[in-house]
This record gives C-alpha cells, sequence and structure tokens, in this order.
C-alpha cells in the first residue's frame, strides 16, 4: 500500500523535498564553471516520480524549464528507455530542443533513483551551455543545423560506466570546452547530491516509497490551483500583442486567446505570426511553460511549483506558427518570444481578474553573448550576461526598475564580466522616466555600456527587444519608453544577430522601461 501521510507531516515532508533539490541546485551553482550557470543562475533542479511527474522544482529555476523535465522524463520513458531497463548509475542526456527545453544550448540530465533494486523515482537538471556549437548562441542562425551539435537521448552515465565517446564528441564541437563538459559535471554532481538526499530522508523517516507523498503534493497543488480559477469569471478573453521579431522590417504578432472554464483555462494561439527567419522561435514545449508560468503568478503563486499546478492548464498554438516551429526552423534566441508571453496572457485575463495582473515589462531580458581570444589568460573564452529593464507596474504599487520578469536570471556582477572577458565597464546606470505613466508607474529601464579593451575583435551575439515596439501599459496605463542599442563611435548594429567589437569601440545598451497600471489621478 502507498503510505499517506497527515497534513502536518505532509507538510514537513514537501518542506524537506523542496530542501533536496535546492541543495542540489546549490551544488550546480557552486560547482559550475560558466556564469551563465553559476552567476546568473539559469538552472532547473526537479525531483520525479516513478512515472515523471514532477513532486519538487528548486525555488532557484527559470520559469522556462517549468515542467519541461517531466515532460522529457515521460518521453523517455514511453520511446527509448522503459522503466525495467533503468539501473543504479544511469544519467540520460539530451539537448533535443522539442523534447528538452526549446534550444540547442539547454542541456538536460535525468538519472533514476532506485532504492532495494527498484526504481522509486528520477532526478533530472537542465542548465545552459556556455556553448554548443555552431553559431554563437543567439538569433543568427539560419536553420537548426547551424545552431550546434545536437544531442539525441543517450546514456552519458551507464551503470556507473561513463560515455567517454560521448564526451569527446561534445569537447570536439564546442568552444570553451572546458566551461561545456565542466558545466555538464556539475549536473551530474548536483543529481547524485539530490539521489543522496533523498535516500537519507527516506531512512530517516521509514519511508518506503515515495510514490505516495508524490500523490498527495500534486492532488493539493491541483486543488489549489483549480479552487483559484473557480474564483475568477467564466468567458473568452482576446488580446493581440505585438513584437519586435528581427527588430527592423520583419514584426511579428501574438494573438492569445484565454478561455476559463469552470476550474480549467484553456489558451490558443490562433492567428500569432508564422515561425520567423531569425531563431526567435519557440517549440511548444516552452511555449507552455511560460504561459502556464503568468496564469500561475495570477492564480496561485504561493503553491510550490509541481505537476498539480499545470494540470488545470491547456495550451495550443498553430503548428508551424512562431509559438510551435517545426524542423528545420532555427531556435536559439525562443527566450525573447517566451519572455514576452506573459504580456498577451495578462493583456487577456485583466479582462477576468483585472486586479490580479500588472503590466508589460520593459525585458524580454536583453543577452549578450562575448567570444574571442583572451591574450590576458592565452585561451578562448565564451561569456554571457543578461540585462533588464523596468518591471511592469502591479495594480497596488510602481514597478521595479531593471527587474527580471518573467525569467529570474540574475545578473552578473561587473567585477566578474571584467574578469572573465577582455572589456571594461563604462556606464550603468539608471534611464529616468523611461517608465509609463499611470495610477501606479512603470519601473525604470537602465544604461549599460561598455568598451573592447583588447588588441582582437570581439565576437558579439546579440538580444533585444522593444526597441521598436514598447512595453504596453494595462488597464489605463501608459506605455513605457523603447529601448536603444548603438556602438560609438557612431556605427550600425542590428538590434538581433551576430556581430563584431573592434578595439576600442563602445557597445550602448539602453533598455526599455516597464508599462503604467491604472488611470493616472
Amino acid at each position: 500500500m502507498k503510505q499517506r501521510f497527515d497534513a502536518i507531516t505532509l507538510s514537513i515532508v514537501w518542506s524537506r523535498l523542496i530542501a533536496i533539490v535546492d541543495e542540489a541546485g546549490t551544488t550546480l551553482q557552486r560547482t559550475a564553471f560558466s556564469t551563465v550557470t553559476r552567476e546568473s543562475n539559469d538552472f532547473a533542479v526537479v525531483l520525479m516520480d516513478a512515472y515523471g511527474r514532477s513532486i519538487a522544482q528548486s525555488s532557484i529555476s527559470v520559469p522556462s524549464f517549468l515542467g519541461v523535465l517531466p515532460m522529457l522524463t515521460k518521453v523517455l520513458l514511453e520511446r527509448y528507455f522503459p522503466p525495467n531497463s533503468w539501473r543504479e548509475g544511469d544519467t540520460v542526456i539530451t539537448n533535443d530542443p522539442w523534447l528538452c527545453a526549446g534550444h540547442k544550448p539547454d542541456i538536460g540530465l535525468v538519472s533514476p533513483i532506485m532504492r532495494n533494486g527498484a526504481l522509486i523515482g528520477f532526478i533530472g537538471t537542465i542548465a545552459h551551455s556556455p556553448d554548443i556549437g555552431g553559431t554563437l548562441w543567439g538569433a543568427g542562425g539560419r536553420d537548426l543545423y547551424e545552431e550546434g551539435l545536437m544531442i539525441p537521448p543517450t546514456k552519458l552515465i551507464d551503470a556507473g560506466k561513463e560515455n567517454t565517446v560521448l564526451l569527446d564528441i561534445i569537447e570536439a564541437n564546442v568552444r570553451a570546452p572546458k566551461q561545456t563538459i565542466g558545466d555538464i559535471r556539475a549536473q551530474l554532481a548536483a543529481n547524485e547530491q539530490g539521489t543522496r538526499a533523498l535516500l537519507r530522508l527516506m531512512d530517516e523517516m521509514n519511508i518506503d516509497d515515495i510514490q505516495g507523498i508524490a500523490e498527495q503534493v500534486i492532488e493539493a497543488s491541483e486543488r489549489a490551483m483549480r479552487e483559484a480559477i473557480m474564483a475568477a469569471p467564466n468567458g473568452t478573453y482576446r488580446y493581440e500583442y505585438d513584437a519586435d521579431g528581427d527588430g527592423l522590417d520583419e514584426p511579428v504578432r501574438i494573438c492569445c486567446t484565454v478561455t476559463i472554464a469552470d476550474d480549467e483555462i484553456i489558451v490558443d494561439y490562433e492567428g500569432t505570426s508564422p515561425a520567423h527567419r531569425l531563431g526567435i522561435n519557440a517549440v511548444l514545449n516552452y511555449t507552455y511553460a511560460y504561459t502556464a508560468y503568468p496564469i500561475k503568478c495570477v492564480f496561485s503563486p504561493d503553491v510550490p511549483n509541481n505537476e498539480g499546478s499545470f494540470r488545470p492548464i491547456h495550451v495550443t498554438a498553430p503548428q508551424g506558427s512562431l509559438l510551435n516551429a517545426q524542423k528545420p526552423s532555427p531556435l536559439g534566441a525562443r527566450n525573447i518570444t517566451g519572455n514576452i508571453l506573459h504580456a498577451a496572457v495578462f493583456g487577456a485575463l485583466a479582462q477576468a481578474v483585472p486586479n490580479q495582473v500588472q503590466a508589460d515589462c520593459g525585458s524580454a531580458c536583453w543577452c549578450v553573448v562575448l567570444n574571442g581570444y583572451d591574450a590576458r589568460r592565452n585561451r578562448e573564452y565564451v561569456e554571457y550576461f543578461f540585462l533588464n529593464g523596468g518591471y511592469g507596474a502591479r495594480p497596488t504599487m510602481d514597478g521595479i526598475p531593471t527587474l527580471s520578469f518573467p525569467t529570474n536570471v540574475a545578473n552578473v556582477p561587473v567585477e566578474v564580466l571584467e574578469n572573465s572577458a577582455p572589456i571594461l565597464v563604462t556606464e550603468k546606470s539608471l534611464r529616468r522616466n523611461s517608465g509609463g505613466n499611470g495610477a501606479y508607474k512603470g519601473g525604470m529601464g537602465q544604461k549599460f555600456a561598455f568598451k573592447n579593451i583588447s588588441h582582437e575583435p570581439i565576437n558579439i551575439s546579440l538580444l533585444t527587444e522593444k526597441t521598436k515596439t514598447v512595453a504596453r501599459g494595462l488597464n489605463g496605463g501608459g506605455d513605457g519608453k523603447r529601448g536603444r542599442v548603438y556602438i560609438k563611435p557612431k556605427r550600425y548594429i542590428a538590434p538581433k544577430g551576430l556581430d563584431k567589437l573592434y578595439p576600442n569601440e563602445e557597445l550602448v545598451l539602453e533598455l526599455p522601461g516597464g508599462g503604467g497600471f491604472g488611470v493616472p489621478d
């Protein structure tokens, strides 16, 4: 029989499970080689039951990974590695965008948890690799094949034995291989840490199987979400949202229809633009994650993430569209598109629950990737950093300046960035009055500038948004100011794509402000 727990014991065990995945996340973060994982926290750790259903997810996790590891694990069980084929010491690796997190740099590792020779669950990690080969990460790839190495679901560790051939293939195809391989090993360490901690907990509390815990946790989360949705008025609500696309002459439109039907929500993106020529396209599992996240923020923000929270949420998008891209569409910069879906979802839900949503944010998170040769250390480098615009205003307060939403990747400290690449940061300041007006004002964007202080050009991959469009106000609030990007001495640079920063040139990034909320007094 499956073990059942009273409410108090369940609460204690649930908190312990979250602590376990958080501890595993700390292991990953502190042993990672790249700044994108170590400083920006672009990763997630998820504990799952034997069916691949999520029980607990690390508190530091980007929303793009919501539900992705469980989706991956369920597919692994169904198509690749059935339950009776897993052995202690196994770990499966893949970066297939349609199975994992939507683009090749996100690498997923899934390990079984065995107890007394039986499979009782899984632990998985996803982390953004510093490099996966092909064109430099971003929107520059013309198709999927230019975006680097594809790793189909493969055993990286087979019953404790390392797949050295696969590691050699990865190492031979990436820039700065010590960083990429080092991060993969950090993910392995996190899986091992989480497994050990779970088994210790089970010994301590005389728990034979986590299946009973899983079902109780999932049931409680699902019940909380359904009750919150039930309190909203039934109906169908529509919103259209214009975005930059390439930021030049090929914009995109997102059409969002949200239907609340008793205790369920259906989101349909029919009418959305077709797949774009740049790599800003999203696959459906990624679209689901960034649609489900704002819905959870509205209806059930305090319940920890797991399978139950997302059962009442259903998402569809036309096949071949910007939000359900198919091979060989490029996908590298799908985060730019995912990061603006909250605005479309909140815009539709504002018609149903106007005091539970927020205005549009000045980010999609801007991303800059630097690559080149650093003579100071006689090595090639690949360094990422992320920048944020103003947070959207809310029904009861102003937006916060330069706050990351909906993704929660962290800022890379200036000192770390200057130490990792041959650049000098020349300015980091707030853009005054860049947030939209309203009863509550949108948060301010920022200005960030840096100079190439080496004797060699730096390869740059740039991802920006809202340089042609703006963060839209909500419920009568004003729009934020758009962003701007340029090089000094004055030279053109495209808002998305690949370029070079030559010695003594300075790249200036002015990020958008957030939208205002409510009619000004």
